[in-house]
Parts: structure tokens; sequence; C-alpha cells
């Protein structure tokens, strides 16, 4: 799945109540599949967000009876976590394949996994804390594994900085997607804050921000991003040496 899916087909908000929309006709029975289904669900929450993601709008997107859906899924929970899993899927199918760096690897993996929560913001925002037990989610995991394995970690080490630096990158990549996910009213205030609040701060209070507020750097500075993920494969890459 590539790029942001938009809601083609969406009445707008002008045409509801007009009479202009017009009723599409029903697929035929069995046309539905998992895919299909998820590939629509992104439309309504890239457009709409995930309040607005439920299986009668479904039904509306996808011109099929609600009732469809629930024999591909059992409830929109089940659903959340096949769209995780395609956020993934669609991290792994931009990421290049790997090379003899190790170090190289687990930056490609964590930046083509920020770059799939930022398409898809909505959901995104929601991905860091599950786990999705799906196909896609295993082989990401099994390639940051490998990563690890290759950098010359044992084998407990190798899982633990596993959970460090897969945490880091989902985590921050929530972040920076559930930022995008806010109104653009809200997040300019956000943004603008740390170029003027914290500017104004008095100095005998805050010292240290009055010297280094300047400095701040964007909340959305992608650099913020990589830097961290940066940090993590330095401490990675100093446990190796010290082992070795």
């Amino acid at each position: 799945m590539e790029e942001n899916r938009h809601g083609e087909g969406h009445m707008t908000t002008s045409d509801a109540g007009t009479g202009k929309a017009t009723r599409r006709p029903r697929l035929p029975r069995g046309t539905l599949s998992q895919e299909t289904i998820v590939e629509a669900a992104f439309r309504v929450a890239d457009s709409s967000g995930m309040d607005k993601l439920t299986f009668s709008a479904l039904g509306r997107e996808l011109s099929a009876h609600p009732t469809a859906i629930y024999r591909h899924f059992r409830n929109k929970d089940e659903l959340l976590l096949a769209l995780i899993d395609a956020l993934h899927e669609e991290a792994l199918a931009h990421t290049p394949p790997p090379t003899d760096d190790w170090a190289h690897d687990l930056m490609q993996i964590a930046v083509h996994t920020h770059r799939a929560f930022l398409r898809h913001p909505r959901v995104g925002a929601l991905a860091a804390a599950r786990t999705a037990r799906r196909e896609n989610e295993f082989r990401t995991v099994e390639r940051k594994l490998d990563c690890m394995r290759r950098a010359g970690l044992d084998d407990d080490d190798a899982a633990r900085y596993y959970r460090v630096f897969a945490d880091l990158v989902l985590s921050y990549s929530a972040m920076d997607a559930s930022l995008a996910s806010l109104s653009p009213e809200i997040r300019d205030a956000d943004l603008r804050a740390w170029k003027t609040d914290y500017l104004d701060l008095p100095p005998e209070k805050f010292p240290h921000i009055a010297r280094l507020a300047p400095r701040f750097k964007a909340l959305d500075d992608p650099e913020n991003f990589v830097t961290a993920v940066r940090a993590v494969i330095d401490t990675i890459r100093a446990k190796a040496n010290a082992r070795a």
C-alpha cells in the first residue's frame, strides 16, 4: 500500500442532506478481502480520523453491507491490528535490502518506519503501544534482530537492545504521527510556542532555558528522530565493541 490514501467517493459536508450524493451499487458477494478492507480503512482514517472509522463507514466506502466486513474482522480492534501490520508492510516495502553494514540497515529500518507512520498519522499515532502479532510485524522484528546479531551482541544483549531500538523507533514515530494528526491550528500553536513562549521566560527564573531556547530545534524537525536513533545505534556499537 503506497503513500497516503485519500477518501475518494466520500460525500462532502456541503453535499450532506442535499440529495446530491448518489447511492453506489453494492459489491458482488465474495468481492471483499482483508486487503481491500484495510485499504478502505486507511482511506477513511486518513481523511476523517480513527473515531470515524466504523464498520458502517467502511460499508459506505466499499459499497458493501457492514455485515460483510464482519466476515473478515470480528471487531474494530482486530481491524486496527491489521492496519498496524500494514504499516509495517509499507515500511518494509520501502526499506532497502540488507547490506554488510548493520548500523546502516538499522537506520534504514527506522527511517522508513517513521515515514510510514507519517503517511498515515491517524493510524500511526495508535500503533506504538499495540502488538500486531501478524506476518509483517514478525518480518520487521526478524530484520532488527538480524542487525543486532551482526553487530556482535550476545543473545541477551541482542534481545535487550532490540527492545530498546524498536520501542524508540515506534514511540517516536507515533509521537510525530500524533503531532501531525492535530488540527492545523493546535499544531501551529504548539510549534510556535517553542519560538515565542519559551523565549519570553524570565532569565532569572529559567536561566538555562533563556540561554538555550534560541537554539531549540522545531518539534517536527526530522533530524530529531534521526539523532535519537543514532544515539541508540552508537550505544549498541559501544556495547558490541566492549564485548569484542
